[in-house]
């Protein structure tokens, strides 16, 4: 009995060392993820801002049709970034939450 509980334990090691480096390696391309879309984002943070500043300057040029489905756009483009800050904090959550379960793991195995 004690050697196939011998066996059973160096198994589940095998497989906890097996199971972490997978993990690792998922960590490390969620953390590329995150710094890509960080990055781009941080390119892309401002316009929907400047956007709005530039159409509320134009809009006395226009007439009320053009200046509606301006202030229409303008909505949407806020929308649009509100969506991309949303998928920022989820990417960063699931990253924050990957790396605790990596921890959690690491100290199983010890």
């Amino acid at each position: 009995m004690s050697i196939f509980n011998k066996k059973e334990k160096k198994l589940k090691k095998e497989l906890y060392k097996r199971y972490l480096t997978d993990y690792k390696d998922i960590l490390k391309e969620l953390t590329e993820l995150y710094d890509d879309l960080k990055e781009s984002y941080a390119t892309t943070d401002s316009v929907a801002e400047d956007f709005t500043t530039f159409a509320e300057s134009i809009t006395t040029k226009l007439t009320p049709e053009e200046a509606e489905r301006l202030q229409q756009f303008s909505i949407e483009l806020k929308k649009v970034d509100k969506c991309a800050r949303d998928a920022m904090r989820d990417v960063r959550d699931v990253l924050r939450a990957h790396k605790k379960r990596l921890k959690e793991l690491q100290n199983e195995i010890r």
